[in-house]
């Protein structure tokens, strides 16, 4: 670094910046600093790195110890009054507050969705990390430019941003449930979700199901209901009478509802189990705990992981880190012997 310092006349410390793309160094001269210490073979040691990135945190020029929380959720509180975000932005908070960062929460409805705006104050305050989370399908804003800062994702939110991401690990976490299923001998069990949810998870759920019956019987595999817009009691009814499933992992479809209207008695005629228990499921039903509190740590770490790496702008191959769900024994779904 020394090196290329005293070949083009700047000190050590615009070195150092411009190598981290710090837009406090001119574009021609971050340009100009670049080609030489590509020229002179120049590689960043990333111990040596993380090691200025947690002094720079601790003391210094600009906001480099917070972490933005870009959310699109048509106001700043609403995605609140959801328990799966509280669940994940727990997560972040606590992940943060272990490495020594602290986040703020941007949202974009205080900017009118004009993304260039928000960066702008981002830079202007020395913010580099930014996390993108929390928004609705219908109200997704212009992809957040990743120029210059450490970006990644949360989950399917922001989902044309083409980042880094932390997500829960559907296909993995349907064809567990599945299993367990079978395990306490359930051999017709169906899958119960609704299509913009299974459309969110790029239809992994319906595919580890279809995939998962490929191992069972002809005789045992039943056709998933995934019905679009609200569920409706009528085709769900004539889904269950066509199929005939002695069990059936659901998400949001008010399934137990269902069954109850068409007098069939849950546990004992036809178990039932969550794909994604909330809080209140988790008192009473069997099924999986997402751990979304993980998922949000995890893409906590994927921004931190940047800033280490001093790892600035459009990434060319995006990762997705994927959390497994935990199963949970419940009354809902208690064992039986496997029909002959």
């Amino acid at each position: 670094m020394v090196e290329i310092a005293q070949r083009l006349g700047v000190s050590s410390s615009t070195v150092s910046r411009a190598l981290r793309d710090d837009p406090r160094i001119g574009k021609e001269m971050r340009g100009r600093i670049r080609s030489t210490a590509s020229e002179l073979g120049y590689r960043p040691n990333p111990l040596v790195s993380a090691l200025m990135a947690n002094r720079r945190r601790r003391g210094g020029a600009g906001e480099v110890d917070v972490i933005a929380l870009v959310t699109s959720y048509g106001g700043r509180e609403d995605w609140r009054t959801k328990q799966v975000c509280r669940w994940e932005f727990e997560g972040i908070q606590v992940r943060a507050a272990t490495l020594g960062f602290r986040v703020e929460v941007f949202s974009l409805h205080d900017y009118q969705g004009d993304c260039a705006r928000l960066a702008a104050t981002l830079r202007a305050r020395g913010i580099r990390g930014v996390l993108l989370g929390f928004s609705r399908g219908n109200n997704e804003p212009e992809p957040f430019s990743s120029e210059g800062f450490a970006v990644a994702g949360l989950s399917a939110y922001f989902k044309a941003a083409q980042v880094d991401r932390a997500n829960f690990h559907g296909f993995h976490n349907v064809q567990y449930a599945l299993d367990q299923m079978w395990r306490l001998g359930y051999r017709r069990p169906a899958l119960v979700v609704p299509e913009l949810n299974n459309n969110i998870s790029n239809n992994h759920w319906s595919g580890a199901f279809l995939d998962w019956q490929r191992r069972i019987p002809a005789r045992n595999r039943c056709a998933p209901f995934i019905p679009a817009g609200n569920p409706d009691l009528e085709a769900f009814n004539t889904w269950l009478s066509a199929n005939e499933p002695d069990s059936i992992l659901f998400y949001k479809v008010p399934v137990r509802s269902f069954l109850s209207k068409t007098n069939r008695r849950v546990p004992e005629e036809i178990g039932i189990a969550c794909l994604y228990r909330t809080a209140d499921e988790m008192r009473a039903m069997g099924g999986i705990d997402g751990n979304l509190s993980a998922v949000g740590a995890a893409a906590l770490d994927l921004v931190v992981e940047r800033l280490n790496a001093n790892s600035f702008g459009p990434t060319e191959h995006p990762k997705e880190v994927l959390i497994k769900g935990t199963w949970h024994e419940g009354a809902t779904l208690p064992a039986r012997r496997p029909k002959p």
